[in-house]
């Protein structure tokens, strides 16, 4: 569709799209997700054979949009391997981490000696696929062992080890930078903040660590709920029933360096401990 000079091009858009049956894909809606929203409901409500498929780190919130998450992929239940290859040939972070391994070390293979490595590289990095395809381009310069020993710290190995993937890894330590200059002030502080929960949180805990510091009690579940709906904390249930949510680990390992480079760091822990100890 060619846009047509003095006239807006969403009425050019409207009636090129009006009388087709078509599905309309807009990806990484999230940097404009306002401007996403408002064309998306524009088309919709104007083209009733038009369906659009949208991807975004958070909901557009159109009427009518049915949500479907993404989650990371499939891991095995242990840490350790202690499987056979064929089991975890199934899980689909091993498949992921093994298909990108050979692209570095064509004759690279999944055996009874470096399965416990492999899934212990899968699990830290919480079935994310980006995560996994960095790592696996490390095997150019370490063994799948040394990769699984060093994830404490993922973010900087995937970012600065292995000198043939350099442009690739940065690109994950990137994709969080755009994912954090799009929070509020407010929610970068508990986003940040949430970094100190290594083993997850339930609400009644953010509330209490997470307040002070420009962050009032009250306004604690809608921060959260808005980082769940942005993608950067996992919401789940819970022994008890109640919801309990978690960051994945290369998503808090890059929000406590963002805590410890703040001068709340102190603060937060000490409120951490103090709540955990009571």
């Amino acid at each position: 569709m060619r846009e047509q000079p003095g006239r807006p091009l969403l009425s050019t858009l409207l009636e090129g799209l009006r009388g087709k049956e078509l599905l309309l894909v807009m990806d990484n809606c999230e940097h404009l997700i306002q401007a996403s929203s408002s064309l998306a409901e524009a088309l919709l409500s104007s083209c009733p054979r038009l369906r659009i498929l949208a991807t975004s780190r958070e909901p557009l919130g159109v009427g009518g949009e049915a949500v479907r998450q993404v989650g990371p992929l499939s891991l095995p239940e242990t840490t350790n391997g202690g499987r056979p290859a064929k089991y975890l040939m199934g899980c689909e972070a091993v498949r992921l981490f093994v298909e990108r391994a050979r692209l570095t070390v064509p004759d690279f293979g999944l055996t009874e000696g470096n399965a416990g490595a492999v899934v212990r590289v899968c699990r830290r990095l919480d079935g994310i696929p980006l995560a996994i395809e960095l790592a696996a381009a490390q095997l150019g310069d370490l063994a799948v062992e040394q990769v699984a020993g060093r994830l404490e710290g993922s973010l900087d190995l995937l970012q600065s080890s292995g000198r043939t993937v350099e442009p690739k890894q940065q690109t994950l330590r990137a994709t969080l930078d755009w994912s954090h200059r799009l929070l509020s002030e407010a929610e970068q502080t508990v986003f940040r903040r949430f970094s100190v929960f290594a083993g997850g949180w339930m609400l009644e805990a953010a509330e209490t660590v997470c307040t002070r510091g420009g962050i009032a009690h009250q306004d604690v579940l809608d921060l959260l709920a808005g980082l769940v709906d942005k993608s950067l904390v996992v919401a789940g249930a819970s022994t008890s029933g109640a919801v309990r949510y978690r960051m994945l680990e290369p998503i808090r390992q890059y929000a406590r360096q963002k805590l410890d480079e703040s001068r709340d760091v102190d603060e937060v822990q000490d409120r951490h401990a103090a709540f955990f100890l009571a």
